[in-house]
Order: structure tokens, then C-alpha cells, then sequence
């Protein structure tokens, strides 16, 4: 009685279509999202439920890297369930660049391609009036293990 239970649910893009290890099907979130809403949980964003847990169940819905289909497919799914997330953003291509790091770059000049488009920094001010919270995924980025210390 009284115990905090918190599930973080972390995502990165979703495509109806993408074949892509790191996307989700829309028809896909949805569900996973309606089943924990119908097992009692409550949504909140990443900050709040680290910071101040609420006693009961709560889901934190993150997407990592910020790409486009967060806006276009996510965001609409999410709003109809009444449900905030937290989209942690690579900074420097906070422009509506294609991602090409390492493990994605293989999807350029494919038929997926557009589905590496990032969001932009009026896209990513469009979630926050929403009640979503941006945070930060790296500054370019790279894979933390392969940095040393007097990495930039």
C-alpha cells in the first residue's frame, strides 16, 4: 500500500512500415500503451517521476534521438491517451537533418531513408507546449564507451 511502481517504457521511432530494430509499429505503441493504462498506470514525464514519484503505478514514455515520427505518429497516440513523454534530443541536429551515426547510416539512400529525419527545434518547442519534456540525448551524438576523457 502507498509503494511507487515505475515503468519506463524507451522508445525511438515509429513507422508503419521501417523494418529497423529501433522502431515500433503506431498499432503497436498503441496497444503496449492501452494495456499498462488498463493495468492502472499513470503517465508522467521522465524529470517528474524521478523527481517526485506518485504513490501507485507510474509509465514514463521516452523517445531517444528525436526523430520526426516522435511528432508524426507518437505524439497523436500519445495525446489521445492523455499520456506526456520525454524525447531526449541530439542538440546539434535539433535542424531536421537525416541521423547518420553509426547503426542507422546503412538506412541512407534507401527507400527508409525519411525515416532518419530528425525533429526540429520548432518541432521539439511544439511537444513542450504540449506538456512533454525535452532532454537531452548528447550534444552529436557519439558512442560514449569509445570517448575518453578529454573528449568533446
Amino acid at each position: 500500500v502507498g509503494g511507487h511502481d515505475t515503468l519506463v517504457l524507451c522508445y525511438h521511432a515509429v513507422s508503419e512500415s521501417w523494418p529497423a530494430d529501433l522502431s515500433i509499429t503506431p498499432d503497436r505503441l498503441h496497444r503496449q500503451l492501452e494495456l499498462l493504462l488498463g493495468q492502472g498506470y499513470r503517465g508522467a514525464t521522465f524529470h517528474d517521476a524521478a523527481t517526485a514519484p506518485r504513490p501507485g503505478r507510474t509509465l514514463v514514455v521516452t523517445f531517444d534521438d528525436g526523430f520526426s515520427s516522435v511528432l508524426e505518429l507518437a505524439y497523436p497516440i500519445l495525446s489521445s491517451l492523455g499520456l506526456p513523454a520525454t524525447v531526449f534530443a541530439v542538440s546539434e541536429l535539433a535542424d531536421g537533418r537525416l541521423r547518420a551515426w553509426p547503426g542507422v547510416e546503412h538506412w541512407l539512400g534507401g527507400p527508409h531513408e525519411h525515416e532518419l529525419r530528425g525533429l526540429t527545434w520548432a518541432q521539439l518547442t511544439q511537444l513542450a507546449d504540449a506538456g512533454w519534456e525535452i532532454g537531452s540525448h548528447t550534444r552529436r551524438h557519439p558512442r560514449l564507451t569509445g570517448l575518453d576523457d578529454t573528449s568533446r
